[in-house]
């Protein structure tokens, strides 16, 4: 019997306590587990059951979508996907090698969004300046000598030479 994957992590947790663990275990099934100990998980199941159906249909190109993404969506798709919202003007073959840099950094998509609105859509190499020398997204606000953080950055200002400047106000622009 195949694994049942909800996306309610709660769910999934209750799911896979009481789901029968060993092949050659008790014959109780997860969902007679659940009735005996007055869990409604019955219309959950049945709307997991629906999805996997609905998913086992193969789409065009599916197959070679999901061999390439590793069944995921992939950081790159994720960066592309921010990037065209973000700079709208940038054609696709534009925008490809940019989505690259910013995989190539692995942040989580709220990281990616805040830094690309922080510092603009072609400074993956100036992030990844700042993450080496522990600048943080939250200290792009910082205001340092009358000008904010971010903006010396998006001027050209190298992220050493802007924590150095940190240093020397007393400031700090780790997390």
């Amino acid at each position: 019997m195949a694994r049942i994957r909800f996306t309610d992590p709660d769910l999934q947790a209750v799911y896979a306590c009481l789901s029968p663990q060993e092949v050659d275990g008790p014959a109780d099934t997860a969902e007679a587990i659940a009735a005996r100990e007055g869990l409604e998980l019955a219309a959950d199941l049945a709307a997991v059951r629906r999805r996997t159906a609905r998913s086992a249909t193969p789409r065009p190109g599916a197959e070679r979508a999901a061999r390439r993404a590793g069944g995921r969506r992939s950081l790159e798709s994720l960066a592309f996907t921010v990037l065209s919202r973000q700079a709208r003007h940038l054609r696709t073959a534009q925008l490809r090698p940019l989505a690259r840099d910013w995989a190539q950094l692995g942040l989580w998509p709220e990281e990616l969004q805040g830094w690309i609105s922080a510092v603009g859509v072609d400074s993956a190499a100036v992030v990844r300046d700042c993450i080496t020398a522990g600048i943080a997204l939250a200290a792009m606000d910082v205001v340092l000598d009358g000008v904010r953080v971010k903006q010396r950055l998006r001027g050209g200002e190298p992220a050493f030479s802007v924590l150095a400047r940190a240093a020397s106000c007393g400031r700090s622009l780790s997390a």
